[in-house]
């Protein structure tokens, strides 16, 4: 007797210790057993019954949805058997438990007794959750990763239901310089606005996903591609709306699945992606269809950008510069800095084959502060040599507006080669001014306090207001080729521009004239009373050892 004691008690405890609640109904005695736990667990010390449906009491115990799942533990009364359902604590806590079931049966086949266990699987359960979560979303959006979005897009564009699918790869413009420049928890907030701006515009059976980094996948129902181009203009102008105080403008490649429809997803979405890359760098081209003539164009491109960082340090890259000349003396009294690129197998490469895309891939940043400093050296020789010192024009990107660090850069820059700050003159491009304009005008007081000479370059080329001229902090308008080429062919141009140079005047403004390439150009400039031309009339852009035999 004392044997047996000893092994309940050491039962009882295994079963504690475990948190294992444990019931026994015994229908040969009529005697209900209910562990402690149960008690500790739910409020409940007896039990009527292994079917807790049957009394009020540990009905409350049972959560509601689950009583049908709890209930099917007892179709049949043979063996073992088990589910995993929710209870409600005493707490009013809902927890998963595991239940198992067991019947026995007597000689004569009668049920002797019933036993049954019940485990907290909470914790399993959410772990299993998790991991299951963690194989099909991405942790920081919460939208779908690339692994589920694949079968879910393959099922649509499987799924015979009448429909037509579109493959829209987008990603951020520049989202880099926003990490660079603010910080990726600043970046990371971006990528989760995108997703809550797809969650709300992507809908069943549409689905979408953040495939990587700041790429987004979307496959979409359609009917025509003007569905297609609707859909993204009214995605485009939801992302843009936000909290941020800078823009978040993202770009589109869409692939057709009737293109090849024999191609897997993951081939469907690079190639959508092919075309998102070859748009120009145009305000107005945010979207792109595939074709295969982007093929060449992102060969060219890949190409480009792995060479980039090593032509910056072999120097392969050559500051040009391009006279300056006073219209009324015929001097040459300043330069505009213009970049070449050297490459060891193409030969001399024209800024247009490679600036756009380095505008677009925040290189142009790298780039700029080298011309700065190539111009800089030059200036230095000059002094040491005792020449007269003429002004040199450098490009500052907009990729600087954000770059808290242009005053210092500069600055280290007139220290290293001494100079004073009317040595540089600083262009920004009309197009600058329509987007952060108290960031940059902000940026422009600064950069004219440390005394540099300020110039707005292709004036006349972005449709500039008059609010622009009253306002901006500048020193110099430069006059646009297209702009002045436009004007030149009526009569009423002729009077836009003379007026734009007499107010640019008032407002103590100088005006450079651009592309200014024939007779005509000048003696209509000189009639204007502009002060300063440049153009193939004068010279055309130079290598600084054929500039420095000019007379200046």
């Amino acid at each position: 007797m004392e044997e047996k004691d000893n092994m309940e008690a050491m039962y009882i405890a295994a079963v504690r210790q475990l948190r294992t609640i444990v019931f026994e109904i015994n229908y040969i005695t009529g005697k209900n057993y209910c562990s402690p736990l149960f008690d500790e667990f739910f409020g409940i010390s007896t039990i009527p019954s292994e079917d807790f449906t049957v009394n009020e009491e540990t009905r409350k115990i049972l959560y509601e949805e689950d009583i049908e799942l709890y209930k099917s533990l007892f179709i049949k009364k043979d063996g073992e058997r088990s589910v995993i359902c929710r209870f409600v604590t005493k707490e009013g806590k809902i927890n998963w438990y595991r239940v198992i079931i067991q019947y026995f049966y007597g000689e004569d086949g009668g049920l002797e007794r019933v036993i049954g266990t019940m485990k907290d699987v909470s914790d399993e359960i959410r772990s299993s959750a998790e991991l299951k979560y963690h194989q099909d979303y991405d942790i920081l959006t919460g939208a779908e990763n690339f692994a589920r979005f694949n079968q879910e897009a393959e099922r649509l564009l499987t799924w015979d239901n009448g429909h037509r699918y579109a493959l829209i790869v987008m990603d951020i413009e520049k989202f880099k310089v926003i990490n660079d420049l603010y910080n990726m928890r600043v970046g990371d907030l971006v990528l989760i606005h995108i997703a809550d701006v797809l969650r709300e515009m992507v809908r069943d059976p549409n689905v979408f996903c953040r495939m990587h980094s700041d790429v987004f996948c979307i496959c979409s129902m359609y009917e025509t591609k003007g569905d297609i181009i609707r859909f993204i203009e009214k995605l485009k102008k939801q992302i843009e709306i936000n909290g941020f105080d800078f823009e978040i403008k993202t770009s589109y490649g869409v692939y057709l699945p009737e293109i090849d429809d024999s191609l897997s997803v993951n081939l469907m979405c690079d190639r959508a992606a092919l075309a998102k890359k070859a748009i120009k760098d145009n305000a107005m081209q945010f979207c792109a269809f595939y074709d295969e003539e982007y093929r060449n164009e992102i060969v060219k491109n890949t190409r480009i950008e792995g060479e980039m960082t090593k032509a910056l340090g072999d120097k392969q890259f050559v500051m040009y510069l391009q006279p300056k000349v006073d219209l009324e003396t015929g001097r040459i009294v300043g330069a505009e800095a213009l970049t070449r690129w050297r490459h060891p197998q193409n030969g001399m490469l024209q800024p247009n084959e490679f600036i756009p895309l380095f505008e677009k891939n925040g290189f142009i940043l790298r780039l700029d502060e080298y011309m700065w400093e190539e111009a800089c050296k030059a200036l230095h020789d000059w002094k040491q040599a005792g020449r007269h010192m003429i002004p040199v024009s450098v490009n500052v990107s907009r990729y600087h507006i954000y770059n808290h660090n242009v005053e210092r850069i500069l600055k280290e820059l007139l220290d290293k080669y001494d100079l004073m700050p009317e040595a540089l003159s600083l262009e920004i491009t009309e197009t600058m001014f329509f987007n952060n304009a108290d960031k940059l005008y902000s940026m422009l007081n600064r950069l004219r306090e440390m005394g540099f000479r300020l110039e707005v370059d292709d004036f006349g080329s972005g449709y500039s207001s008059l609010n622009m001229l009253r306002d901006v902090p500048v020193d110099v308008l430069k006059i646009d080729k297209g702009f002045l080429d436009s004007t030149l062919t009526s009569e009423k141009g002729k009077i836009v521009i003379r007026h734009t140079i007499a107010m640019a005047k008032e407002l103590q403004l100088k005006i450079i004239a651009e592309g200014v390439e024939t007779e005509e150009h000048v003696k209509f400039l000189k009639d204007s009373h502009c002060d300063v031309a440049q153009g193939f009339y004068f010279a055309q852009p130079m290598p600084l050892e054929e500039f420095n035999k000019l007379d200046f």
